[in-house]
């Protein structure tokens, strides 16, 4: 079996296991994690988690505070834990779901 049917299946099987929709924004995340805070922006969101595009190192386990801001909705704060660190991207899950504020801030997640 060629590496790219590998990487395809592997993919394939990490996309089966999510339970939670992603849609793909680009929005304002502050990232407040102890005393140290960035400014970041958002690859995708689901009602469990978001993905940021790296610029800082978190460690894995990290807590982090999430102030998100979307362009057409109200601002909402989410506590998160820093899950997984890609190489496109730090990896946050919600410690709680924000399905409702996503629906207040007008993004609704396909099903």
């Amino acid at each position: 079996m060629s590496v790219a049917a590998c990487r395809h299946m592997m993919t394939s099987r990490q996309n089966d296991r999510r339970r939670h929709p992603r849609s793909d924004v680009s929005w304002l995340v502050v990232v407040e994690a102890g005393k140290r805070r960035f400014l970041l922006q958002t690859v995708d969101i689901s009602a469990r988690g978001a993905k940021v595009r790296p610029r800082e190192r978190l460690d894995i386990g990290t807590p982090a505070q999430l102030r998100f801001r979307p362009p057409d909705g109200s601002p909402f704060n989410v506590p998160a834990l820093v899950w997984r660190t890609d190489s496109d991207g730090l990896a946050f899950l919600f410690m709680g779901d924000i399905q409702d504020r996503l629906r207040r801030s007008g993004r609704l997640l396909a099903s």
